[in-house]
Protein backbone atom coordinates (compact mmCIF):
# COMPACT_ATOMS: atom_id res chain seq x y z
CA UNK A 1 0.00 0.00 0.00
CA UNK A 2 1.37 3.39 -0.96
CA UNK A 3 1.75 6.17 1.60
CA UNK A 4 1.22 8.83 -1.06
CA UNK A 5 -1.96 10.83 -0.91
CA UNK A 6 -3.96 11.73 -4.02
CA UNK A 7 -3.38 15.15 -5.49
CA UNK A 8 -6.32 17.44 -6.12
CA UNK A 9 -6.82 19.33 -9.36
CA UNK A 10 -8.76 22.46 -10.26
CA UNK A 11 -9.44 24.11 -13.59
CA UNK A 12 -11.82 26.93 -14.53
CA UNK A 13 -14.18 27.11 -17.47
CA UNK A 14 -13.56 30.83 -17.90
CA UNK A 15 -9.86 30.06 -18.37
CA UNK A 16 -10.50 27.39 -21.01
CA UNK A 17 -10.36 28.20 -24.70
CA UNK A 18 -13.28 26.99 -26.83
CA UNK A 19 -12.30 24.72 -29.71
CA UNK A 20 -14.48 24.68 -32.81
CA UNK A 21 -15.99 21.36 -33.86
CA UNK A 22 -18.24 20.57 -36.86
CA UNK A 23 -21.53 21.55 -35.14
CA UNK A 24 -20.44 24.00 -32.43
CA UNK A 25 -17.59 24.10 -29.93
CA UNK A 26 -16.08 22.28 -26.96
CA UNK A 27 -14.35 23.59 -23.85
CA UNK A 28 -11.96 20.96 -22.49
CA UNK A 29 -11.89 22.00 -18.84
CA UNK A 30 -10.22 18.85 -17.53
CA UNK A 31 -8.57 16.69 -20.16
CA UNK A 32 -5.51 14.72 -21.07
CA UNK A 33 -5.73 12.64 -17.90
CA UNK A 34 -5.26 15.69 -15.63
CA UNK A 35 -6.50 14.83 -12.16
CA UNK A 36 -6.60 11.11 -12.98
CA UNK A 37 -10.37 10.64 -12.52
CA UNK A 38 -12.32 11.81 -15.60
CA UNK A 39 -12.21 14.21 -18.51
CA UNK A 40 -14.67 17.10 -18.13
CA UNK A 41 -15.73 18.97 -21.26
CA UNK A 42 -18.51 21.49 -21.86
CA UNK A 43 -19.97 21.10 -25.34
CA UNK A 44 -22.31 23.49 -27.16
CA UNK A 45 -23.65 22.03 -30.41
CA UNK A 46 -26.63 21.81 -32.74
CA UNK A 47 -25.86 18.21 -33.67
CA UNK A 48 -23.51 15.35 -32.92
CA UNK A 49 -22.59 12.75 -35.52
CA UNK A 50 -23.26 9.06 -34.85
CA UNK A 51 -20.25 7.41 -33.20
CA UNK A 52 -19.06 5.24 -30.32
CA UNK A 53 -15.98 4.91 -28.13
CA UNK A 54 -14.42 1.45 -27.84
CA UNK A 55 -12.84 1.97 -24.40
CA UNK A 56 -14.33 5.19 -23.02
CA UNK A 57 -17.51 5.71 -20.99
CA UNK A 58 -19.38 9.02 -20.98
CA UNK A 59 -22.01 10.77 -18.91
CA UNK A 60 -23.70 13.82 -20.46
CA UNK A 61 -25.37 16.35 -18.17
CA UNK A 62 -27.60 18.79 -20.08
CA UNK A 63 -27.28 22.43 -18.98
CA UNK A 64 -29.29 24.22 -21.67
CA UNK A 65 -31.44 23.46 -24.70
CA UNK A 66 -33.74 20.70 -25.84
CA UNK A 67 -33.43 17.96 -28.43
CA UNK A 68 -32.98 14.24 -28.78
CA UNK A 69 -30.26 11.67 -28.28
CA UNK A 70 -30.16 8.31 -30.00
CA UNK A 71 -28.64 5.54 -27.88
CA UNK A 72 -28.22 2.49 -30.07
CA UNK A 73 -31.63 2.43 -31.77
CA UNK A 74 -33.60 4.23 -29.04
CA UNK A 75 -34.41 7.95 -29.42
CA UNK A 76 -34.78 9.82 -26.12
CA UNK A 77 -35.81 13.41 -25.38
CA UNK A 78 -33.25 15.81 -23.88
CA UNK A 79 -33.87 18.87 -21.73
CA UNK A 80 -31.95 20.69 -18.99
CA UNK A 81 -31.23 18.46 -16.01
CA UNK A 82 -30.98 15.23 -18.02
CA UNK A 83 -28.09 12.90 -17.18
CA UNK A 84 -27.31 10.43 -19.98
CA UNK A 85 -25.09 7.41 -19.30
CA UNK A 86 -23.29 6.17 -22.43
CA UNK A 87 -21.26 3.01 -21.84
CA UNK A 88 -18.29 2.25 -24.07
CA UNK A 89 -19.27 0.60 -27.34
CA UNK A 90 -22.79 2.13 -27.50
CA UNK A 91 -23.40 4.10 -30.71
CA UNK A 92 -24.94 7.49 -30.05
CA UNK A 93 -25.76 10.81 -31.70
CA UNK A 94 -27.80 13.88 -30.83
CA UNK A 95 -29.79 16.71 -32.36
CA UNK A 96 -30.90 20.02 -30.88
CA UNK A 97 -34.37 21.30 -31.68
CA UNK A 98 -34.30 23.33 -34.92
CA UNK A 99 -32.84 26.80 -34.45
CA UNK A 100 -31.34 26.02 -31.04
CA UNK A 101 -28.26 24.55 -29.37
CA UNK A 102 -27.64 21.93 -26.70
CA UNK A 103 -25.12 22.74 -23.99
CA UNK A 104 -23.95 19.87 -21.82
CA UNK A 105 -21.08 18.63 -19.71
CA UNK A 106 -19.35 15.41 -20.71
CA UNK A 107 -17.71 13.41 -17.94
CA UNK A 108 -15.51 10.82 -19.67
CA UNK A 109 -13.64 7.89 -18.16
CA UNK A 110 -10.95 6.74 -18.01
CA UNK A 111 -9.18 10.09 -17.79
CA UNK A 112 -7.02 10.22 -20.90
CA UNK A 113 -5.93 12.37 -23.79
CA UNK A 114 -8.80 13.09 -26.18
CA UNK A 115 -6.46 11.91 -28.95
CA UNK A 116 -5.90 8.52 -27.30
CA UNK A 117 -7.33 5.28 -28.65
CA UNK A 118 -9.64 5.01 -25.61
CA UNK A 119 -11.44 8.28 -26.30
CA UNK A 120 -11.25 8.34 -30.10
CA UNK A 121 -14.75 8.49 -31.66
CA UNK A 122 -15.43 5.69 -34.13
CA UNK A 123 -18.22 5.33 -36.67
Amino acid sequence: MSDSKPEGYISYRDETQAIDCPYGHVERIVTGGAGGIANVHVVTVTKGGRHYHAEYDEVYYVLRGEGTITLGTEVKELRPGAAVVIPRGLEHDLDAKPGSELEFIIFGTPACSVDSEEARPRS
